[in-house]
């Protein structure tokens, strides 16, 4: 899968416990999807797979495509399908 990044959503789903601060650049594709995993487990949602960023402001994981929601001061996600 081009632009997979499963891997720092599992990071951000794991470190969820140890409340540790996302390391990646603010905006970038590998940023969002260490945030959806951290908000993946917040949720009691399962360990994302496949992830990866899609069209507009989207990311897809889990058979799933999540708007992100941006405000600068919280992020959260809204799942569309």
């Amino acid at each position: 899968m081009k632009n997979n990044l499963t891997d720092r959503a599992i990071e951000g789903f794991n470190c969820a416990e140890g409340l540790r601060a996302n390391p990646y650049l603010y905006s970038s594709p590998s940023w969002y999807a260490f945030e959806l995993g951290l908000w993946l487990h917040k949720t009691g949602r399962t360990i994302p797979r496949l992830t990866a960023m899609s069209r507009g402001y989207t990311i897809r994981s889990n058979d799933m495509l999540f708007r992100i929601i941006d405000d600068v001061k919280t992020i959260s996600f809204e799942r569309i399908r």
